[in-house]
């Protein structure tokens, strides 16, 4: 009968599990957009965004000052092929060049 194994206390820590809440997968992305917000004390205000991720289901991005969040936003991408969205700001965090913004997308209604 063998010994049972110990780990040494130098050893790697067990993988830490991530609890994704997207329902869809985000791809790495570059470029701008502007964000408008379409309501509230902010209406008619604009963002400047640098892109971060992208997915049908939302994006995120580094903003240059904060959008609160749960303000309703018109995104308008520099990009050729990536027309404009509507969505919600779900999440606006200080980072070291900005904030960090996540934004929820409207989804788009059947004919």
């Amino acid at each position: 009968m063998s010994e049972p194994e110990t780990k040494s206390p130098d050893a790697d820590p067990p993988p830490v599990l991530r609890f994704e809440r997207r329902q869809c997968d985000r791809w790495p992305i570059g470029g701008v957009a502007t964000a408008f917000e379409l309501g509230g004390d902010g209406f008619g205000r604009t963002h400047s965004m640098t892109l971060v991720d992208y997915s049908p289901a939302g994006m995120g991005a580094v903003s240059q000052s904060p959008i609160a969040p749960g303000t309703a936003i018109s995104v308008g991408f520099q990009s050729p092929g990536h027309p404009a969205r509507r969505g919600a700001v779900s999440r606006c965090l200080p980072c070291g060049h900005g904030y960090r913004v996540a934004v929820v997308f409207e989804q788009r209604m059947a004919a």
